[in-house]
């Protein structure tokens, strides 16, 4: 059921993809970069930033519907995990998902907007040596600092709300606050 709504959801990005580019002015871009990863664990190093990217397509005045994608990796700090052997988790997390936006323009330059998010998260957690940051292949039966056994994805339901300012009629600056890879992100908008 899972795979069918993810295959879904991929399918109507598509869609709204190629309807998009038949319209000139309904097609928005976004990039962000986060400043809190969401699987960031206690003093966890962050790898590489959270990146978000958001293709969307103006349905209506108020509503848009987008595609959105998102990447973050961050890495443990070292844990006892049995006899004195020290280990680290790293985390590489993938988001896709669809959004439906619905906005509100306030003046020419100023819009805010929320929303709901229907996506799947891939989490790729491996154990690594805190001395090399080699992957460490542990053997059944064999202590580790994670569930190994954990699903690596699963469907997720979230919600946002956000604000942009055009500083150009078709560029502007966003933040946004909701769960996704980042608590908070930032970025870039433009319209096509």
């Amino acid at each position: 059921m899972k795979n069918i709504l993810f295959v879904s959801s991929v399918f109507c990005l598509a869609l709204a993809g190629a309807q998009a580019q038949s319209h000139s002015g309904k097609l928005n871009l976004s990039a962000g970069i986060g400043f809190e990863p969401t699987t960031l664990m206690d003093n966890a190093n962050v790898n590489t930033p959270p990146l978000t990217f958001k293709v969307g397509y103006q349905v209506t005045p108020m509503f848009s519907l987008n595609g959105f994608a998102g990447y973050s990796s961050t890495t443990s700090e070292s844990v006892l995990i049995s006899d004195g052997a020290l280990a680290q988790t790293a985390n590489r997390q993938t988001f896709l998902g669809l959004r439906g936006e619905l906005k509100k323009e306030i003046g020419e330059r100023f819009e805010v907007y929320g929303g709901a998010v229907m996506g799947y998260t891939f989490q790729n957690i491996d154990k690594v040596s805190p001395y090399n940051g080699q992957i460490i292949v542990s053997t059944p039966g064999q202590p580790t600092a994670y569930d190994p056994n954990a699903a690596k994805g699963q469907m997720l339901y979230t919600g946002f709300v956000g604000t942009t300012f055009f500083v150009q009629k078709h560029v502007g600056i966003f933040a946004e606050l909701g769960y996704g890879v980042s608590l908070f992100n930032a970025g870039i908008s433009v319209r096509i």
